[in-house]
């Protein structure tokens, strides 16, 4: 998910309390900035499956997810649907080089968000020094993790690619071996995230399983019970 944040006109005077550090002298946060423009924020509420934004929607706001998870989908013609990403608590989610969203946002569950006007975070953007790059590196999807998505679906088999999403969850959420993942999408949801059927999804988390890399105590947990195994799954082709 590129951003390339453009310079927004404003008369005012500079504000050198955006460049300096905070009161111990410790650099200011991304969480630092976003505060200086909190005041035009605002906090939003969806409920599992409403719809944030739609594909062709104007891509005015940036979004912070506070709680739950997103899902980044486009439908096709013919009613398919592909799910790029998952955007979860903590993350940035925002196209500021389009004028319009090239994607529809769902919401996976119930779900708080912050949404920043597109304005107000060019403004921070102009005024604070490298808030461009950190705002980049939030961001729920970088060219190197869309670039590795791509390698998922297009070299690795099945139980593969059902590993390396379990892994990118693991690393998401600094997991460690015998942690618990907790899984906020559905079946389908990961299915139409990798390519895949539903049945084959449930097919390779039942063969990684068996073959003691994970436990699937319901529906919505996964336990690394091997992690390093997973990663070797994850990795071959």
């Amino acid at each position: 998910m590129p951003v390339s944040l453009s310079a927004v006109r404003n008369d005012g005077p500079f504000p050198p309390f955006l460049a300096a550090p905070g009161p111990d002298g410790t650099p200011l946060t991304l969480n630092d900035h976003l505060r200086l423009i909190h005041g035009s924020s605002s906090r939003l509420h969806f409920r599992r499956n409403e719809t944030i934004f739609g594909e062709g929607d104007p891509a005015d706001h940036v979004y912070r997810v506070l709680t739950g998870t997103v899902r980044l989908c486009r439908y096709l013609q013919d009613g398919r649907r592909h799910v790029g990403d998952f955007v979860f608590a903590g993350d940035l989610m925002g196209f500021l080089e389009c004028p319009h969203h090239p994607v529809t946002a769902e919401a996976v569950g119930d779900i708080t968000l912050v949404s920043y006007p597109r304005s107000a975070v060019e403004w921070l953007a102009r005024f604070a020094p490298g808030i461009r790059g950190r705002i980049a590196s939030h961001l729920s999807s970088t060219p190197l993790e869309a670039q590795q998505h791509l390698f998922v679906l297009g070299c690795q088999p099945a139980r593969e690619r059902v590993a390396s999403f379990l892994v990118r969850l693991a690393n998401r959420n600094d997991a460690a071996e015998g942690d618990t993942l907790d899984i906020a999408m559905s079946r389908q949801d990961i299915a139409d995230h990798l390519a895949m059927t539903v049945e084959t999804v449930c097919r390779m988390l039942a063969l990684l399983k068996a073959e003691g890399a994970i436990v699937v105590p319901n529906a919505s947990q996964v336990i690394l019970k091997d992690l390093a195994a997973l990663r070797v799954r994850a990795v071959e082709s």
